[in-house]
């Protein structure tokens, strides 16, 4: 989390960052937003802004169906967070604070192949220029 008036570019991922809410997550799944990059899914929600949370939040979903050791599910979350916090703040962040939003998103692994780190992280950076997109049209209409 960063604040509004500091220019400082982090690469925090903060506990307020993390989208833990069983609530907010189920709530996140039957708004039905979606972007795909492969080998993820993308489901995202936007809110307006409060002084409290952070300007995004998200969370990895990694199904035992797709990777069947803890040790590998682990290892993908873990690439995803860190694709995540070194790509957030440069990518959507800024558009976001022009708008006064908030974005929650949940990352879905589809891919049943071997994934490398690289591959997660364009993964994430095609996911974030889809949303950027979605944000100026979310801008359009409002």
């Amino acid at each position: 989390m960063q604040p509004k008036g500091d220019k400082e570019l982090t690469f925090s991922f903060a506990k307020a960052e993390r989208l833990c809410s069983r609530l907010e997550i189920e709530q996140l799944l039957q708004q039905k937003q979606s972007v795909f990059s492969y080998p993820f899914k993308c489901y995202y929600r936007f809110l307006s802004t409060t002084e409290d949370h952070p300007l995004s939040q998200m969370a990895v979903s990694v199904p035992k169906k797709i990777e069947k050791t803890a040790v590998g599910r682990n290892r993908i979350k873990r690439w995803t967070r860190e694709a995540y916090r070194l790509n957030n703040k440069q990518k959507i962040a800024p558009a976001l604070n022009q708008e006064s939003l908030i974005i929650q998103l949940l990352f879905v692994c589809i891919g049943k192949e071997n994934l490398s780190y690289q591959r997660i992280e364009n993964s994430v950076c095609q996911i974030f220029a889809l949303i950027e997109t979605q944000i100026n049209k979310h801008k359009t209409i409002n």
